[in-house]
């Protein structure tokens, strides 16, 4: 039994751009048939066109400041950094293996790759997508126990940092197998070949999407709600505390504590805005097409329903890619080292390294004062007229 499960870019049938509604069977389609809304189609290419080109410009600005802030800067390679590089890898790698192919799809109207190039498309289209999720989660989870847990956090070598991403590379691979058994190349009608995905249960396609729904969006969910809350909560537990052993002691025991003070809260208020913006842009941008994916399989009037048949629902269907595409410019917005990268490459590329070291011998005390800060601002005038 053969099913074209949607008329979209999905990463699980990827089928027909235009095809009749998803309870066709092959012997069904006629090739008088084989048409498809010529409108419609234009804009499919156009939105996937945007989410190729953003994902591609974004991803490729981040891998680049880390390029330039590694060999001009000559700054330590961390771990949240070596989370970014592989994030913006699997994003990069979302752009190339899902958009870019469906996008040539769209553009063919049916697919002109044959049987091999078949099964590879269909197991890198969900690979990026697998991966992005799990390197965000595996980024929560270090920043959970570097936070929550810091003194076992610091104990651990970045080993069991680098064995979380390969692990995160390894699993999503595996999860990608299934691709390659459920599609193959076929003729669907006389004359009119294409991939399309074979399900022999009775039940194989709506389990198989909630499979793919629970590992590729609800599980990673979960642990970012949980990892991320209870960061919030540690960094709020230890501005309260602070505030209490600041009142209590006198003022000479004091003097640090009060001074970081406004660290804290700072720390705190940043915490807060990433955890809102990258769990709320991870649900807005993975709910299209997760609900897409599930009404059409579950429901059962799903099929004759005028929005399953119309516009709206292929262009959702669409953005299975969006979080690819936000992720890079969210680091960006919290992450001032990469901007700074990029700004100082292309604006000031001579002096860029020592520029950079001064900036950050000027930022290097834990212990602010009237004439440090002073200092510091003589030094941040001094060095904008020798090297602006």
């Amino acid at each position: 039994m053969s099913y074209d499960l949607s008329s979209s870019s999905l990463p699980l049938s990827l089928s027909l751009p235009s095809s009749p509604s998803s309870s066709s069977s092959p012997s069904s389609l006629e090739v008088s048939d084989d048409l498809r809304d010529e409108y419609l189609a234009r804009w499919e290419i156009a939105v996937l066109t945007s989410i190729f080109l953003i994902t591609i410009i974004g991803n490729g600005l981040v891998l680049f400041a880390l390029y330039a802030r590694r060999c001009y800067q000559r700054r330590k390679f961390t771990r949240m950094y070596f989370f970014i590089l592989h994030l913006s890898i699997a994003d990069l790698l979302t752009g190339l293996l899902d958009v870019l192919p469906q996008l040539a799809w769209d553009i063919t109207f049916r697919f002109q790759g044959g049987a091999v190039l078949c099964k590879l498309i269909k197991f890198g289209q969900p690979f990026g997508l697998y991966l992005s999720s799990y390197i965000l989660t595996v980024t929560a989870m270090d920043r959970y126990y570097a936070i929550c847990h810091p003194f076992s956090y610091c104990a651990v070598t970045s080993r069991r940092s680098k064995m979380m991403v390969y692990g995160a590379w390894v699993l999503a691979a595996i999860l990608c197998v299934p691709q390659v058994f459920v599609f193959s190349y076929k003729e669907i009608s006389p004359g009119v070949w294409e991939c399309w995905a074979t399900f022999y249960l009775k039940y194989g396609e709506r389990a198989y999407i909630t499979w793919y729904s629970v590992t590729q969006f609800l599980l990673p969910f979960i642990v970012l709600v949980y990892t991320y809350t209870q960061i919030c909560r540690s960094i709020w537990t230890s501005g309260k505390m602070s505030g209490v052993v600041d009142f209590k002691q006198g003022n000479k025991a004091s003097f640090s504590l009060r001074n970081r003070d406004p660290f804290i809260s700072k720390a705190l208020i940043n915490t807060i805005k990433q955890t809102i913006v990258v769990v709320s842009l991870y649900i807005i941008t993975s709910i299209p097409f997760i609900g897409c994916e599930l009404w059409a399989t579950w429901d059962p009037k799903a099929s004759t329903s005028p929005f399953f048949t119309g516009a709206a629902f292929t262009i959702l269907s669409l953005l299975n890619s969006l979080t690819s595409c936000v992720n890079p410019w969210i680091y960006f917005a919290f992450n001032r080292e990469l901007r700074a990268a990029l700004t100082n490459f292309f604006c000031r590329k001579k002096d860029y390294s020592l520029t950079y070291d001064i900036d950050a011998h000027q930022n290097a005390s834990d212990v602010p004062s009237t004439t440090s800060s002073f200092i510091s601002r003589i030094s941040r005038l001094a060095s904008s007229k020798i090297f602006g």
